[in-house]
């Protein structure tokens, strides 16, 4: 089994939607699918996520018919290190694979020795190999990004902001409506603080279950490990 670190060039896949994602505005990532740009798009939201690079080596092995063959994963993924103050061990480097299900079922068993492969070359190199589909990738989680982004970028009354961070700090925590309820009066002063709210989650200075369906009932609360003097992009 051979190793190469050249990353094979993106290009127009048929029937497949190719592009470029800007992560975090610090690098462009390519992807070759709508499924792998909704990967990145869960990747940029974890803040345990360090960098992400997309093909970053080729495999090169043997198959059962004594070819010589190769694979490439679509991503690797780095993780920041762990708060040692925490006692947390670091999160093992993720080589991904990105098949749509439907693939995965169709062409596995040729499918299987590469991932196979993969496998093996992540163990030796104390890394974690992993397939994602839609299953993983297209998740309540991923809704919520989406639908959070959209308020990323609005622009609100600091002293609101101030007031909502100080309830919450207060309460601990909350529901939105609870706090829309305490801190605003008439029904568009309601509508305005609930983007707000909306807009804190996006750029992460309140928190909450992303996991779940976002509505008036969610509970929020602060991000005591965010430094709001700094860039939340």
């Amino acid at each position: 089994m051979k190793i190469s670190m050249k990353k094979r060039k993106i290009g127009y896949t048929y029937g497949s939607v190719s592009g470029h994602f800007a992560f975090r505005k610090q690098k462009s990532i390519a992807f070759e699918s709508t499924l792998e740009r909704d990967l990145l798009t869960l990747l940029e939201f974890n803040d345990s996520v360090d960098d992400v690079i997309e093909q970053p080596l080729t495999i090169e092995y043997v198959n059962h018919n004594g070819r010589t063959v190769t694979y490439t994963p679509d991503f690797l993924v780095d993780f920041k290190e762990a708060d040692a103050s925490l006692l947390k061990q670091p999160r093992k480097p993720l080589l991904i694979e990105v098949k749509p299900r439907e693939k995965l079922q169709k062409h596995f068993s040729e499918l299987k020795p590469k991932f196979k492969v993969a496998m093996q070359y992540a163990h030796a190199n104390d890394m974690i190999f992993k397939i994602y589909d839609e299953s993983k990738i297209r998740t309540q989680y991923l809704k919520n990004i989406l639908f959070l982004k959209r308020y990323k970028r609005f622009t609100y009354i600091e002293d609101d902001e101030s007031n909502i961070l100080s309830y919450l700090n207060s309460t601990g925590s909350a529901t939105i409506e609870a706090v829309i309820e305490y801190l605003f009066v008439t029904k568009e002063q309601k509508s305005i603080g609930l983007g707000q709210i909306w807009n804190l989650l996006a750029t992460k200075k309140l928190l909450c279950d992303f996991s779940k369906i976002l509505n008036k009932q969610t509970i929020i609360w602060v991000n005591d490990n965010l430094s709001f003097g700094g860039n939340n992009d």
